[in-house]
């Protein structure tokens, strides 16, 4: 399992002009109903109700929106970089620019897959040098290959 399975350059935005975390939820759901075949309303619909039962927001800008929905093959994520930072009830209390959303099929033993992909996020995101090196990103490519060369094996990010 790497990150680049699931955040390629079709799966990220960047630069996206959102006004707060429901749009920021409806947004993530429009773009991965596209591609994974589930409607808008029902990705929404999950989405919404993970984030009623506290904030996905991490803390440093990051929130990691999530869920396991049946009907789906295989992951679907979507990375986004935000032109301003939005609130999202974050554990830190600060505005997020950073959001890593992903729906999975759900598994034997609950969700192991998403939590798999949310660990590596979290240890990649860590590194405040990856961090800012997304956050600069000016395109789709660029921050496929900075996560491209973060090494989740040494926690090192290859500048």
């Amino acid at each position: 399992m790497r990150l680049t399975d699931v955040i390629t350059p079709a799966a990220i935005a960047v630069h996206v002009h959102l006004d707060d975390k429901a749009h920021a939820l409806r947004f993530a759901a429009g773009a991965l109903a596209a591609r994974s075949g589930l409607s808008l309303e029902c990705i929404h619909g999950a989405l919404a109700a993970r984030e009623a039962l506290g904030s996905t927001g991490i803390g440093r800008g990051i929130a990691v929106p999530h869920v396991c929905l049946p009907g789906l093959d295989q992951p679907y994520a979507l990375f986004c970089t935000l032109a301003e930072p939005i609130g999202f009830d974050a554990i830190d209390g600060k505005p997020v620019d950073l959001i890593f959303t992903i729906v999975t099929p759900p598994k034997a033993g609950g969700g192991g897959e998403a939590l798999s992909y949310l660990a590596a996020l979290s240890r990649m995101l860590r590194d405040e040098k990856v961090a800012q090196a997304l956050r600069n990103a000016d395109n789709p490519w660029n921050v496929h290959d900075i996560v491209g060369k973060f090494s989740p094996a040494s926690g090192q990010f290859a500048s």
